[in-house]
């Protein structure tokens, strides 16, 4: 079911549940990001924990640099489907996960000192196999959102 203008969708016609999304208004704000990035030269990526809906994927491709994702399972989806740059930001990351993101990310950012510190050595292993992987590391100093005892 295709509509040129979603406001004249009737309702009454769909299914329930269902999920409906308006592509002509998302097509408009990806065309919005796009002339964001060329005028500032930012690298606009699509954050697949917010909108990871894979049907759409080579309309955002066409329009967005890549993909950022929190994990193996949003990373695998953002290189088969999306194409373009594959971020990864994750809180935590096992050894196996890892080891199979540090392959398909162009770009991985470790949570703190210590998280980078115990897998330092296997992300320089794979940067030396793959030398256009980058990595970052999240810091926000002397803030903490959650209570230590």
């Amino acid at each position: 079911m295709q509509f040129t203008d979603f406001r004249k969708l009737d309702l009454s016609r769909l299914p329930t549940p269902c999920f409906v999304v308006d592509e002509v208004a998302i097509e408009r704000n990806l065309q919005i990001l796009k002339q964001l990035a060329e005028a500032s030269g930012a690298t606009v990526l699509s954050a697949l924990k917010a909108f990871s809906m894979w049907r759409l994927a080579p309309l955002v491709s066409s329009y967005l640099s890549g993909t950022c994702a929190s994990g193996l399972h949003e990373a695998r989806l953002g290189r088969e489907c999306y194409g373009g740059e594959v971020h990864v930001f994750s809180a935590a990351y096992t050894e196996r996960d890892l080891r199979e993101i540090l392959e398909i990310a162009d770009h991985v950012v470790f949570n703190s000192c210590a998280q980078w510190n115990r897998f330092r050595s296997l992300a320089l292993a794979a940067q030396a196999r793959r030398p256009r992987l980058k990595f970052g590391l999240r810091i926000n100093p002397e803030h903490s959102e959650g209570t230590v005892a």
